[in-house]
């Protein structure tokens, strides 16, 4: 099959729907397919150019796998305003419509939402080439806006969810990464035969084998108890209890929070940290996706903070999987589809939403029990082997597509 795979975020990017989208493009090319991709220049989630690369109105990449083509974004940062923001998202989806006429006849166009704009260009390739469209849809917008404090409910927020009908009217097939998702599509009325579940997932095997020397080294980790987390620093994430959790374990002087990632949050928490005065705090800053696995590799728990909200529960953030596959102890501060997954493996512990002491507690369980954490760990690595294997998820994708373009 011509495969083009239309996403606003896709690498040197950082972030789960990078990480998702780069694994459908690297699998389905591995699979034997011809894979396009149409993503905008890399800003995110700093909001700036990445190094090495142009702010171009267009340029190809191309590597052994498949072709990319990146096209001009207006860059702004995490915290400008929404009106900014929504700018940014549509000077992509400008660019990108013109230039996805320049691109061949493709068997069937997979569009990555959020941001909910982007699939205006999966539309007006498909009207141009009568190709089926497929949304992958990772979170549910303007819930997921209106929940983060993008979007506050009103008009705008009843109009962009107008906007949402209309972008779900004009696609042909859709596969939600969750069961939420999936759940809010049948809502809006979609048939359930024309969605196929792909869970996010991970590459199980790059978590095989890993020395992390340097890393403990460089930051003095040997024999200390590693806090860590590694993802976006973003509104969602409420990752601001993290440092209430340090500052109410800053007398333990062999744990230590270990911050890997960027985002809008980031200066906030490193501001809250000057002012309790905390020295247990380590900030990595963000890291190339392929490096991540070595920086999980040094973690003895790893978190998952979220902000305490419904929308949330129905959410599987893709960093669990790799905390999973690293065979790390998970424990997360939220009830829901993500807290089911940790229990039914029996691979951590739930805390209580918006409550740093209980978060601090169950830190603190397994730092005193090695050996629980330890089976915990090896729980979950199982689990995520059986259950959530990148290639496997995307070979079931693969026949869901063919069967698309065969009829």
């Amino acid at each position: 099959m011509k495969i083009l795979l239309i996403t606003q975020n896709f690498p040197p990017d950082i972030g789960g729907a990078s990480n998702r989208t780069s694994g459908i493009a690297h699998y389905l090319s591995t699979f034997g397919h011809q894979v396009t991709v149409l993503c905008a220049n890399p800003i995110y989630p700093r909001g700036k150019i990445f190094p090495g690369y142009k702010n171009k109105w267009l340029q190809k990449d191309k590597n052994n796998e498949y072709v990319v083509y990146r096209t001009w974004i207006w860059p702004v940062k995490p915290k400008s305003p929404a009106i900014m923001r929504i700018l940014s998202y549509l000077s992509f989806v400008l660019s990108a419509s013109i230039a996805s006429l320049k691109i061949p006849k493709q068997d069937i166009i997979i569009v990555a939402s959020p941001p909910l704009f982007v699939p205006l260009i999966g539309i007006v390739v498909k009207q141009k080439q009568h190709t089926p469209l497929v949304l992958d849809i990772t979170d549910i917008w303007p819930e997921s806006a209106n929940a983060t404090g993008f979007m506050k409910k009103g008009w705008i927020f009843k109009l962009a969810e107008h906007f949402e009908l209309f972008i779900y009217k004009h696609c042909d097939y859709f596969v939600p990464s969750g069961p939420g998702e999936k759940q809010h599509l049948i809502q809006k009325g979609i048939q359930e035969n024309k969605i196929h579940l792909s869970p996010n997932a991970t590459d199980t095997n790059i978590f095989v084998n890993i020395e992390s020397d340097d890393i403990v080294k460089q930051y003095n980790l040997n024999n200390k108890y590693v806090v860590g987390y590694a993802g976006l620093l973003g509104f969602a994430q409420n990752p601001i209890i993290i440092i209430e959790t340090a500052r109410e374990l800053q007398n333990y002087k062999n744990i230590i929070f270990f911050i890997v990632g960027e985002g809008g949050m980031k200066i906030e928490m490193e501001q809250l940290a000057d002012k309790y005065k905390l020295n247990n705090v380590i900030f990595v800053g963000e890291k190339p996706r392929k490096e991540i696995p070595y920086y999980i590799n040094t973690f003895s728990c790893c978190l998952i903070p979220y902000k305490n909200t419904s929308l949330f529960t129905r959410t599987i953030p893709s960093k669990l999987f790799d905390y999973l596959a690293a065979g790390k102890p998970v424990i997360i501060n939220l009830e829901g589809y993500a807290s089911q997954i940790i229990t039914t493996a029996n691979a951590g512990l739930v805390a209580q939403p918006d409550n740093s002491i209980d978060l601090a507690k169950q830190i603190l369980y397994l730092h005193n029990n090695i050996e629980i954490a330890k089976q915990m760990g090896i729980n979950g690595r199982k689990y995520v082997e059986q259950y959530y294997d990148r290639e496997k998820l995307l070979k079931e994708l693969e026949l869901f597509l063919i069967n698309i373009v065969q009829k």
